[in-house]
Formats: C-alpha cells, structure tokens, sequence
C-alpha cells in the first residue's frame, strides 16, 4: 500500500498543470448587430431602453445600429448592478440610395453615406452598376474606420442580386435572416431566397458567413406584422466577450446565426461536419412570444439536420437531434440548417439555426 500511495504522488508531481492561459474558456455569447431606436425617426424606442430589452433578455452583446448615425455606448444609461456579462459594441446602419444599407460593426465614429444620385456624378466608375459602387464604398469606409461590414436585407424592397454581391471585394458576412416582416427572407417572384443567394456566392468562391438579426424597430407596438425584437440573432464562440474579441471572431466565422434553433455542438475539420441540437433550449427558445417562426406546409413533427454544399446540394439530411456527415472530397465547400418544426392548425411553424461553412479551397 505504501509502494502505491508513493507511485500516486510521483505521478501527480510529474503531471504538468495547465497554466491559467491555456485552460480553455471558450463560451457561447448571443448577440444582435442590427437594431433601431427612437433616433431614426421611425422607430419608438429611447436608445438607454432598447440596451435594457435585450440586457434583460439575456443577450449578451448588442450594437444599435442607427441609419448614417453613430450611438457612443458611453451615452447609453444602463444599471449599475447589472449582469457583466452585456456589452454594447459600437456601430451604425450606413443607409444609402437603392436600399443599400450595411452594419457597420465596431467602428469608433460615424461613416457618412455616400449620396451621389446617380452614375453620372460618380467619376471613373468602375462598377457595372450603381449599387456594387454603394456596397464597395460602404465596405471601404467600414474598415478604415477600423469595423467590419454586414451587408443588410439583400432581398429588400428592389434588393441586391448575388451576382452583384459577388463582386463587392473584402465583403465577407451578409444577413440570412433579418426579422423585419418585409424583408423577404424566403424569396419572392423577383427575388430568390436568401439562402440560394448565400449558396450562389460561396459557390462562386466567395467565403462570406451568414448573420441573423432582428433590424427591430418598435418596442411599443408588438405583432407579427411589426418589426420587433427577439426574431433573430447569432451565437458567437469567443473566449472574452469584449467589442474586439466578439467581432474577431465573427470575422472568422465562430459563430452560428439563429432564428429560435440553440446547438450543444458543432465540430469542424476539412475531413467531418458535426452538430447536435440542445433540444432544452431550443423548446425554451421557440416558446417566446418574440420569436416569430416561418409558416410551411405540413410537416412531421420534430429535427430535421441538412449539410448543404456547392449549388445548394443537400449532400445528407438527417431526422434528429444530431448528426455528422464526412465531408466529400472536390467540393467548395460544407454548410448546416438545423430546423425544428412544430404542428400549428393549418400548417407546420419552423424555426432554424444555420452553421457557417467550412471551406474546402
């Protein structure tokens, strides 16, 4: 006995012990780019009591995104006692001609837009038309300033084709999902569905990720058909939840964009594709008043996990709450949609969480 307890200690004297830095704290922090407040003139909201909506809501990040206006986060009142873990990052809707707007996320003053009527007052244009000028402009000025760009609802109102989107240089994250009812996120007789224009562009060799946001504008007035808080919103993997750090990683895409789906799991190597639905959450999450599900045609109740690549191929679909796919070789690239779907009387309600892609070249 004694031979052993000795050996025992030895060994745990040998172990290394992880310095403090190397231990893993890697979280999951949700968060929203895309909202408004009483400033723009269309919303009804005092900028201090949206903060405190999603604060009290248990997001972790928010940026109030305010047309061609920048909010200082150190002008937003929040309470002294409040959780930690919250933080506004700063940042602006750039709003231009042509239903142009992009997030201009993390930026440290305000980026005017670039109003030129027409083709005609633009010198030595480059661009095949107005709106790849607009985009490349408002994606220049996001990162010198220091941001970087989320091009806003593509399909709204005349929207913006992918082939457009496609040439606008250093792009590299769009909204999928945006929660106002009028932004045609399913696609429309002149618009296809965000999600075909996501897969147009990745299949073109484009490496943009997908963001999901609410672009909430009444905090008042609450219906299906009024833009309000709560639809949509991405989770971000990221050590520290600081301005920088968060906008990091979205950069690189550590994160998921999400319309009521939460995931326990995803784990990504150029060889497998792995997600598993945290179906907990996931009920707690769809059951919210704020959250507002796409209306389908019948479906049997429950998971349904698709890993999507070149040309919106659905290369395997899986009944479930988890799934893996080994990834084939001579793609472009591998994506996820977890959707969770639910009776209602005349149709199924679904709700989604799409995974960003892995590149394969």
């Amino acid at each position: 006995m004694k031979k052993i307890l000795v050996g025992w200690l030895l060994l745990v004297a040998c172990t290394p012990v992880k310095k403090e830095e190397e231990i893993s704290l890697v979280k999951w922090f949700k968060g929203n780019t895309h909202t408004h407040t009483v400033l723009c003139g269309h919303a009804d909201t005092h900028p201090d009591t949206v903060a405190r909506w999603y604060l009290d809501r248990g997001y972790n990040f928010l940026i109030l995104s305010e047309h061609n206006q920048f909010i200082n986060p150190d002008s937003v009142y929040l309470p002294a006692n409040r959780r930690e873990d919250f933080i506004l990052i700063p940042g602006e809707e750039v709003t231009d001609h042509q239903n142009v707007h992009t997030t201009a996320m993390n930026i440290h003053r305000v980026i005017p837009p670039q109003r030129p009527n027409d083709l005609s007052t633009i010198e030595n244009n480059p661009y095949e038309n107005f709106k790849i000028y607009l985009m490349q402009k408002h994606t220049d000025s996001i990162r010198g300033a220091g941001g970087i760009p989320i091009l806003n609802h593509p399909n709204w109102e005349s929207g913006v084709p992918a082939s457009d989107i496609e040439q606008v240089e250093r792009l590299n994250m769009i909204e999928l999902y945006n929660g106002h009812p009028e932004v045609n996120n399913w696609g429309t007789e002149i618009h296809a569905s965000m999600e075909q224009k996501w897969d147009s562009l990745l299949s073109a060799g484009r490496r943009i990720y997908g963001v999901s946001s609410d672009d909430a504008h009444y905090f008042q007035d609450w219906g299906v058909n009024v833009s309000n808080p709560g639809r949509g919103w991405v989770m971000v993997k990221s050590e520290r939840l600081t301005p920088d750090d968060i906008t990091n990683a979205m950069a690189k895409g550590d994160f998921y964009a999400c319309n009521g789906v939460i995931l326990s799991e995803i784990n990504i190597d150029r060889e497998n594709y792995q997600v598993a639905v945290d179906t907990a959450a996931t009920y707690t999450s769809t059951e919210s008043p704020f959250v507002v599900g796409y209306k389908a045609p019948h479906v049997p109740d429950g998971f349904t996990i698709e890993f999507i690549a070149d040309n919106g191929k659905v290369i395997n679909q899986v009944k479930g709450i988890s799934a893996q796919v080994k990834i084939p070789k001579g793609v472009t690239y591998v994506r996820g949609k977890i959707t969770y779907s639910r009776s209602r009387s005349s149709n199924s309600e679904q709700f989604f969480a799409w995974t960003q892609p892995v590149f394969l070249k």
